[in-house]
């Protein structure tokens, strides 16, 4: 029974993560078009958000999970480690959407219905399957460092793609306003936050583990 109420679940957040994808992109790619801007311009924009990246992920996993869990892939988003380093990435997205850019615009219709439900709903519920159907292993605390390389890495990346296009995704990382000494603290600050949350994570996993 509990397993058939996984896989519904699953579905369910997979369907909900593509749909807010997919609109995402539509809306976004649809106005980036009416300024002028090529298609493939659109994507790689839109790709360089961390909020889109992690929600592919998180569509990606379940997905093959459901659907193809002998393959590869499957078999590498079913290890513990990923999927709980997925857990992490997505609960930041959730973190710092709330608590910094959410007071920062005020989207309306399709573009706030895809906003909530790529910062809020698609985060709240992948956290809920990892705590719930996702079984627990005795996962090393080193593993929240290793898990720090993808944020660090994305944040080189934006910062050398706003060196060049002069563009950058979320303000606490604008090249444009702020100095590089507030840039770099700033991204010290998110990998702390990283860093935390994984460490919880982790504890939440080894204990549970070991009752």
């Amino acid at each position: 029974m509990k397993n058939k109420i996984k896989i519904v679940y699953m579905a369910t957040l997979a369907i909900i993560a593509w749909f807010a994808l997919c609109l995402q992109f539509y809306i976004s790619i649809e106005k980036f078009l009416s300024t002028g801007r090529t298609l493939g311009g659109a994507i790689v924009h839109l790709l360089s958000y961390y909020t889109i990246q992690n929600n592919i992920l998180v569509a990606l996993s379940l997905t093959l999970l459901l659907l193809a869990p002998s393959s590869a892939w499957g078999k590498f988003f079913s290890r513990s480690s990923v999927i709980t380093a997925i857990t992490v990435y997505i609960t930041i997205v959730c973190l710092v959407y709330q608590i910094i850019l959410r007071p920062q615009h005020t989207p309306v219709g399709l573009f706030k219905l895809a906003d909530e439900l790529l910062h809020s709903l698609d985060p709240a519920m992948f956290v809920l399957f990892w705590l719930i159907f996702i079984p627990k292993t005795k996962l090393p605390w080193t593993k929240a460092i290793t898990w720090l390389l993808y944020p660090l890495l994305y944040c080189f990346y934006v910062l050398i793609r706003g060196a060049i296009s002069n563009y950058y995704p979320y303000s606490f990382i604008d090249g444009n306003k702020l100095s590089y000494e507030q840039i770099f603290t700033n991204c010290a600050f998110l990998l702390f936050a990283f860093l935390s949350v994984g460490l919880l994570f982790i504890g939440i996993s080894r204990l549970t583990k070991k009752t």
